[in-house]
Parts: structure tokens; C-alpha cells; sequence
């Protein structure tokens, strides 16, 4: 039985800043974009400041330093966070699982959505990232129930593989509306998508 619903913040709960970057300044150059990748992961792990994130990305991109910055241009989805209020915060436990290298979401979010989440796990705090299986034991084990019992929603393939290999049942976001469905059909029926 289901019994939390645990979302990404970037691309799922919020637009991702960082992939709008990497298409926009990379999109014809995998090896740039593979060094951006690692950037971000480096400082999403807390083994980078923000600083020297946006200073790597400027340099790569060769851009100046603020043009860099603008990719904290991010807006929450207004629709998916209106969902979970309205159906499935008073059904479902309700977590946040984010590759994060500060702490966007109380910047990004205001107050009562942010009180909305049952826990909310920042990938720079613990040291390791997502698909590493063990981020989403930790989420799990926070909300005091196992992994089996729960749904992760992430716009990332590997995030998605890396739930499944820790028990969960994943769904891979494309848009609210597939999202929704998708969700719903696990939560009626129980099986994996």
C-alpha cells in the first residue's frame, strides 16, 4: 500500500533552470555539457559553493559570471503544487528528494508550501546525490515507512532507475497532466509504471 509521495524539486516541483542552461549554451556539445553535468553534481554534493558552480559555468559556456546566475530564473508549478494541497497532502505522506546545493526551496517556494512537506531531503546536506540507492532509503526511513511503500515523481531517467533499485515505484515527469495520470493509475492499482 502507498503511503508517501515523494517529488524532485528542480523540474518537477520548480522549472529547471540548469537544463534550460545547458540546452541554450551546450546543446550542440555533449563533452561541455557532460563538464556541466559534473558541476553541478559536484556542488549539489556540497563539495562546491555556489560561487565556484556558477564561475564553472561561466567559464565553460564562456560567459560572463552574472549571465551565469540567471539560471536560479526558476518558477514553481503552480498546478502540481495546487494538486498535492488540494488531493493528496490529507491521503499521503508527502517528501521532497532533491539534488541541491543550497537550500533553493525556501527560496523558491513560500512558507505554506514549503509546511506542506512531510520532509524534505537537500542532496548538499547528506553528501551524496541521486541514483545513489541509499537518498532514497534516507527518504524513506524520514517518513517512517519503507521504500516499498512509496512513489517518487522525477524528470530524470537515472533518478527514476535509482527509486526502483531502492524499492520504490517511480514515475518520470514529463508534464502535470501525464504526471497526474500516471499517478493516479499506480495509487488505484498498485502496479509499477
Amino acid at each position: 500500500m502507498i503511503k508517501a509521495i515523494i517529488f524532485d524539486f528542480f523540474g518537477v516541483l520548480v522549472t529547471e533552470g540548469f537544463k534550460q542552461f545547458c540546452d541554450t549554451h551546450f546543446s550542440n556539445d555533449d563533452k561541455k555539457r557532460q563538464e556541466a553535468i559534473k558541476l553541478v553534481n559536484k556542488h549539489d554534493s556540497g563539495l562546491i559553493s555556489m560561487e565556484e558552480f556558477y564561475a564553472g559555468l561561466a567559464s565553460l559556456a564562456h560567459i560572463e559570471y552574472s549571465s551565469a546566475e540567471a539560471i536560479n530564473s526558476n518558477q514553481p508549478n503552480s498546478l502540481l503544487i495546487n494538486y498535492i494541497r488540494q488531493e493528496l497532502k490529507s491521503k499521503y505522506k508527502i517528501g521532497v528528494l532533491s539534488n541541491s546545493g543550497d537550500d533553493y526551496i525556501s527560496r523558491m517556494l513560500d512558507s505554506k508550501d514549503v509546511k506542506m512537506f512531510d520532509d524534505i531531503i537537500l542532496s548538499f546536506r547528506h553528501g551524496m546525490i541521486k541514483p545513489q540507492k541509499e537518498i532514497f532509503e534516507m527518504s524513506a526511513e524520514r517518513l517512517g515507512i519503507e521504500t516499498s511503500e512509496c512513489i517518487f515523481v522525477d524528470d530524470s531517467l537515472s533518478h527514476c532507475a535509482g527509486a526502483r533499485a531502492a524499492g520504490m515505484q517511480a514515475i518520470l515527469y514529463r508534464e502535470f497532466r501525464q504526471m497526474k495520470t500516471d499517478l493516479e493509475k499506480l495509487l488505484s492499482t498498485g502496479s509499477d509504471n
